[in-house]
């Protein structure tokens, strides 16, 4: 019994591993937190492309460009567009895709802002999708499922 009260005395005095299992410590926390930053990070990047996406569609519709004539080429606007910013690959996928609302009217939608102007028309598109990277990191770093929906307006000028 008095050999194992040396061999544990010896253990606690040993200071040879301290770095290792401090390092191990705090590796495991520090990880989580920079693979969520990475995560949340995508996110808004995400969000942001896709709502200068909607931003682009709802002018190139509103000022009827030849990509914008009707809202099925809105539609066709909006996915080309989106997959030069957003990881193509991935938006087009069963998994995420994108779900395209395109409208032409005095009012906003209720899953839009409100347009405060009622005396214009405005062209309307609003995107929305799953994100892309819900089950790239493992759990519990991974956000999980998470949707992205923006939405931009854009005055339709008075035709002269």
């Amino acid at each position: 019994m008095l050999k194992a009260g040396r061999t544990v005395g010896r253990l606690l005095a040993e200071r040879r591993a301290t770095a290792a299992l401090e390092l191990a410590l705090v590796s495991v926390p520090l990880l989580g937190v920079s693979l969520g930053a990475i995560d949340l990070g995508l996110i808004l990047w995400t969000q942001s492309a896709l709502q200068g996406v909607a931003a682009d569609a709802a002018r190139c519709g509103a000022v009827k460009g030849t990509a914008c004539s009707n809202s099925n080429t809105i539609s066709s606007f909006v996915r080309t567009e989106a997959a030069n910013w957003v990881l193509g690959s991935l938006l087009s996928s069963t998994s995420s895709p994108l779900t395209v609302n395109v409208s032409n009217s005095t009012t906003s939608n209720a899953t839009c802002p409100a347009i405060s102007v009622t005396s214009a028309t405005f062209e309307t598109v609003q995107i929305e999708t799953s994100f892309f990277a819900n089950n790239l990191l493992p759990p519990p770093f991974g956000i999980g499922s998470y949707t992205i929906d923006v939405c931009a307006s854009f005055a339709i000028p008075p035709s002269s």
